[in-house]
């Protein structure tokens, strides 16, 4: 974990949530998905974790789409990716996965800390 890192990915972390929630508000089970996914990475590896948050068809009528998440953890890390496929992202990618693992992580932190800046619904869906 890097507090550079995690401080350089708090705005467009914020840009990523505006634009997803104009309204100014996300529902409450993001909140536990985010603290959870970090643990996770940590416990069950980061493909693996990818793959389960990824899951659309892993959903209850009463949760959330837990693959926004990671939908939005990519736009973070790269805006540009054409793919909104964040384990596809991981498979194919080139560079050092330590450092992809770390920045991930970052990112994902940066999420949860600016996640707690709107207001949490705890109604149904506000997609």
């Amino acid at each position: 974990m890097s507090k550079r890192n995690i401080e350089k990915y708090i705005p467009t972390a914020l840009e990523v949530l505006k634009e997803h929630y104009p309204n100014g508000v996300i529902p409450s089970a993001y909140n536990g998905y985010i603290s959870s996914f970090g643990a996770s990475i940590v416990q069950s590896g980061l493909k693996p974790t990818v793959a389960l948050f990824e899951n659309e068809n892993n959903q209850d009528r009463t949760k959330e789409d837990k693959s926004v998440l990671t939908k939005n953890i990519l736009k973070v890390l790269d805006k540009d990716y054409e793919d909104n496929s964040l384990l596809r992202y991981i498979v194919y990618y080139n560079g050092n996965q330590d450092i992809l693992k770390q920045n991930i992580m970052d990112i994902s932190i940066a999420l949860k800390l600016t996640i707690r800046t709107f207001k949490l619904d705890k109604g149904e869906n506000h997609e």
